[in-house]
């Protein structure tokens, strides 16, 4: 029986992030300046380099990891989210019969997880997560912690498919504004109910601040490629985190050796931005306020 830790997130809803960098470096000196995170190295017995999790200084609770959990080799920075799964070796097998590709696992994280590193047949890279200890993040959805997953890819359609298959999806176009469709939302039926039994009202927060219609269920948001930007861009997961003040966020993250990659914008209700740390890892950012529909 699950216990109230592991049940955290329920089976097809992405439960955890972790930045891994080329060598083995990590940007904690970084993002410890940014956003305040202080660290804690969580490396499993015998792990042969360190990995460090981050949490915020007022409160307690698991926010991102950074290193790999598989001791993966990468030659690129990379954000890895990880999906709950009931089982990861069935769910492993499940990506590999919808045409992806499982590259590491799965293979037992002691006292935390049972953990797979994939692809999807694109190329973007995601995790599966088999709670055995640790149910994922603890701290979600306020500032300094992870709030979305984002997938772009050039073929949106096969995605849909794939992840359908693999966790249970489904999508629906978005319009914000009264305009023409703009986002896609990943849902995944039956969350927003899990969500409102965990916290009484979440629906109608939800509603009351303008929210689409089946956000309630949305784990994630799909984006196609720009035709223009086909032949550089690779298909992959983003992270977005929320913070209280974006604009100050992203001039203090050009200060520390980052590059704003994407200005200050307001989107959909909130202020969004993204950058890369000096590394080249790119984090998106969000200073919410409310959705309109």
């Amino acid at each position: 029986m699950a216990t109230r830790e592991q049940a955290r997130y329920p089976a097809g809803v992405p439960c955890w992030v972790e930045l891994t960098e080329a060598n083995g470096e990590l940007s904690t000196s970084f993002f410890g300046d940014l956003l305040g995170w202080r660290f804690e190295d969580r490396a499993p017995e015998g792990a042969a380099a360190p990995y460090f999790v981050a949490s915020l200084p007022d409160q307690d609770g698991d926010v991102a990891g950074f290193g790999s959990l598989l001791a993966e080799p990468v030659q690129n920075p990379v954000w890895t989210t990880y999906v709950r799964v009931d089982s990861a070796d069935e769910s492993a097998e499940r990506v590999s019969t919808a045409g992806g590709t499982v590259l590491q696992g799965p293979t037992d994280v002691e006292g935390v997880a049972r953990v797979a590193v994939c692809t999807d047949p694109a190329g973007a890279r995601f995790g599966l997560w088999e709670a055995r200890g640790s149910g994922g993040a603890h701290l979600v959805n306020r500032p300094d912690t992870w709030n979305f997953s984002n997938l772009v890819t050039s073929d949106p359609e096969a995605a849909a498919d794939f992840y359908g298959k693999v966790f249970g999806w489904r999508t629906q176009n978005v319009r914000f504004g009264g305009g023409a469709q703009d986002a896609t939302m990943l849902l995944l039926p039956g969350y927003g109910d899990f969500l409102e039994e965990l916290a009484p009202g979440t629906k109608d927060r939800h509603a009351e601040s303008g929210a689409p219609e089946g956000f309630s269920d949305a784990v994630g948001w799909l984006s196609a490629v720009p035709y223009e930007a086909l032949a550089e861009t690779v298909a992959q997961w983003s992270v977005e985190f929320s913070v209280a003040d974006a604009e100050s966020v992203l001039i203090r993250a050009a200060q520390l050796g980052g590059t704003v990659v994407t200005p200050l914008a307001d989107m959909g209700g909130m202020r969004y931005g993204a950058f890369q740390d000096p590394r080249g890892a790119a984090m998106a950012i969000n200073e919410f306020h409310h959705l309109s529909s």
